[in-house]
């Protein structure tokens, strides 16, 4: 593994050499060797106060930092609004103690994103010295997995409709309220919630309208409810408040002001399918410990006061009752109470219906069709040497810069240009070969031009796994470098997929072009055969992923994120580039750049260009990578979306958050639709302007997510991407040719 240090001082040492942690006659070289026996997989190894002294490739790639930003901080650089306070003590007390710390923390990269890591830190004792020397650090990115275990988790353990905790955790968070409201200054409330009237949405327009109206007042409760407090769903109309923290000596003025704020909820009325509907809500309410010191006997009470609101008249009497003006009594009204351990009702869900895909057959760059040809005059074109090499550029998402260009090959025909999808099914391996062979040639004949007039870029060339069989090709490979003066590390193959290849014919000639130094990527991840075997069989540093797995970006929008996300891991812990193909649109590659995307290709770039074209394209475009501000709808959801998979807190403060200006500069009051498949549906997207904000507020939260809001913003997010593209799909063209094959 490779460790960058800081550079060399002019009396000889490196890095830190050791000084003020008592270790000055111990050399690097010491430090290196007992490191690497205490932990096989180096990330960070810091001094004794916890400056970072030397850091791998992986770490840094893993954290979006660059050497000389991590170099002499502290890893707490690394924390953020989500890390979990009581996980950085339990380090805090470990290394100070002198021990192992082993364990999981949720950490911020340089872009803000989130990320959960397996985190070992090992103190050293270097030489003769009695005091700890070192610390060495070894992390492991562990955000697929936390996000898989989250999801499960909250699948468990929160209601399926309204994101809310269930009834398991209502009773866990009634045991808990009673335990720390015991020899205490101050009181916890434990209130009972049924919604009056609530039957009659059901009965009348539908579960599906009673599930909006749900879900729309339990986001309105949760904008209206403290810090720390809990709202629980407990089944059907009935629900749990606990409101924590109240002074014992003021409890009756405080309770009173409290719930007079919470009634405002169903104030206004609620809106489903365009019409407005009201509905009631009922409380009974029992204070710990006055009215009970043990979990049945505080619900038991509170159903009690919860009983006598319902029965009084609504239109005189106040919504709500405490217990204490309840008397004690047995009353059969014990549904609220009852079956505290079982796990909440049936999970709602909704399949998403199948997408519709298109077939887009053979066109030429500019969308014209293709004329009549025979086979036979393709493989003659090859022959006579009539191979046009066109180029695209493959951006670098992190600072706007070009990473390289892939050539792409077109053949010359009498009155018009083929192109890959056209003639590379009636090719032979011979033929295949010839093309290959023009179509590098004629790429390196770029490359050294560009070099004379002082542009120094990289190529790809595709490449036929075919013609690897006989074991000539890294010769072959290595003598057209020579020939262009070319260093091999400028060029990189992208095998394409084909199912006729043993992967035993492939893996020595690919060995022998990586040990030439030529770079190897895995083109169209996810189109082919067998393409997960030959990524952890073959040398390859790159992979790019097929377009067609975000075909239905623009109609299931979170799954498209999610493999996308899930690749750009898994590129990550392959220490590979990722290359995301098919970036069309500007909101797409937004996406792409949210989630961490390092490398992107596609229209919305540049469009395969003639060579003479490149370098004026070059001084010309100007990426804008991601800043301070969101511009798409879907580049707001994968901001979401991104934290919320992992249950972590918006990164900085409301004002400043990108998606903040999102909101404030997206009309979000306006519009119409019958239907998006998402759980909130058109009328929370589109008709509830300051609750979306109020979603957004709760994000920022230093208590953590919260999942009913995190739930319906991804939703009002997902219908507003879908919505907003449906409306330029004429615009935009979802497949195309002519950026594939050779």
């Amino acid at each position: 593994m490779t460790l960058l240090t800081h550079e060399s001082s002019d009396d000889g040492c490196v890095g830190s050499c050791d000084r003020g942690v008592g270790v000055d006659e111990v050399g690097f070289a010491e430090v290196l060797s007992e490191a690497r026996a205490a932990a096989a997989d180096i990330a960070v190894i810091t001094d004794a106060a916890q400056r970072i002294t030397f850091v791998s490739d992986a770490f840094a790639a893993m954290t979006g930092y660059d050497r000389a930003e991590l170099l002499g901080q502290n890893c707490r650089l690394l924390q953020g609004p989500g890390t979990d306070p009581q996980t950085r003590a339990q380090i805090r007390d470990v290394l100070g103690s002198g021990e192992m710390f082993e364990g999981q923390i949720l950490n911020y990269r340089k872009d803000g994103s989130a990320f959960w890591t397996a985190l070992r830190i090992v103190p050293m004792w270097v030489g003769d010295s009695l005091e700890v020397t070192h610390f060495v650090s070894v992390q492991q990115d562990i955000s697929n997995k936390v996000a898989s275990l989250k999801h499960l988790e909250n699948q468990a353990l929160h209601d399926q409709v309204t994101g809310l905790p269930n009834r398991t955790m209502a009773g866990q968070a009634v045991e808990r309220a009673v335990q720390r409201a015991l020899d205490r200054d101050v009181t916890v409330a434990v209130a009972l919630i049924d919604l009056d009237d609530f039957r009659i949405v059901n009965n009348t327009l539908g579960h599906t309208a009673g599930d909006t109206v749900l879900q729309q007042w339990a986001t309105r409760m949760l904008s209206h409810l403290r810090e720390g407090d809990t709202l629980a769903r407990m089944g059907g109309d009935e629900f749990l408040l606990i409101l924590n923290n109240i002074p014992r000596d003021t409890a009756d003025n405080t309770i009173s002001g409290l719930l007079g704020r919470i009634h405002d909820v169903v104030e206004d009325p609620f809106t489903v399918d365009h019409q407005h509907i009201r509905i009631g809500m009922s409380l009974g309410l029992a204070l710990v410990p006055e009215d009970g010191t043990d979990n049945r006997t505080i619900l038991r009470r509170a159903t009690d006061a919860l009983y006598t609101a319902k029965k009084r008249d609504r239109d005189t009497a106040p919504w709500w009752e405490t217990a204490h003006q309840v008397p004690m009594h047995s009353t059969t009204h014990r549904t609220l109470e009852a079956g505290f351990s079982a796990t909440a009702g049936a999970v709602d869900g909704a399949a998403d219906g199948a997408g519709v895909g298109n077939d887009a057959g053979s066109r030429a760059d500019d969308g014209t069709s293709l004329g009549r040809t025979t086979p036979e005059d393709y493989v003659a074109a090859i022959r006579r040497g009539n191979i046009l090499v066109h180029l695209q550029p493959v951006m670098n998402l992190r600072d706007g810069s070009v990473h390289l260009f892939e050539a792409l090959a077109r053949l010359k025909l009498p009155g018009r240009v083929a192109y890959p999808d056209e003639f590379l099914p009636h090719l032979d391996t011979e033929d295949q070969r010839v093309l290959f062979t023009g179509v590098l040639h004629q790429a390196l004949t770029v490359l050294a031009a560009w070099d004379r007039d002082g542009a120094r870029h990289s190529v790809s060339v595709n490449l036929p796994p075919e013609i690897l069989r006989d074991g000539t090709l890294p010769a072959l490979v290595g003598k057209a470098l020579h020939d262009h003066t070319i260093e091999p590390a400028r060029l990189g193959l992208e095998l394409l997929e084909s199912q006729t290849m043993t992967l035993e014919s492939q893996r020595a000639a690919l060995q022998d072009l990586a040990d030439l130094g030529v770079g190897l990527a895995m083109d169209d991840l996810g189109s082919g055969y067998s393409s997960l075997q030959r990524l952890s069989s073959f040398p390859f540093s790159a992979i790019k992923i097929d377009r067609g797995l975000f075909t239905h970006v623009y109609d299931r929008p979170t799954g498209a994120l999610t493999i996308m996300a899930t690749l750009i891991q898994m590129g990550r812990d392959l220490d590979m580039d990722v290359v995301i193909e098919g970036l069309e649109d500007e909101s797409l590659t937004e996406a792409a750049i949210i989630l961490g995307a390092p490398l992107g290709q596609g229209y919305h770039f540049a469009r395969p260009l003639a060579p003479e074209k490149c370098l004026e394209w070059v001084d010309s475009f100007d990426l804008t990578v991601r800043g301070s501000s969101i511009l798409t709808p879907l580049g707001a959801l994968a901001y979401h979306w991104q934290l919320a998979r992992l249950a972590a807190p918006h990164p900085v403060e409301l004002e400043q958050c990108p998606l903040t200006q999102f909101l404030n500069t997206t009309k979000i009051n306006t519009g119409t639709g019958t239907g998006t498949g998402t759980g909130a549906g058109p009328e929370v997207c589109l008709e509830l302007g300051s609750e979306v904000q109020s979603w957004h507020a709760l994000q920022h939260s230093t208590l953590g997510v919260h999942p009913v809001s995190s739930r319906l913003l991804t939703d009002w997010l997902t219908h507003h991407v879908c919505e907003t593209l449906r409306q330029g799909v004429s615009d935009r063209t979802r497949t195309r040719a002519g950026n594939g094959g050779t």
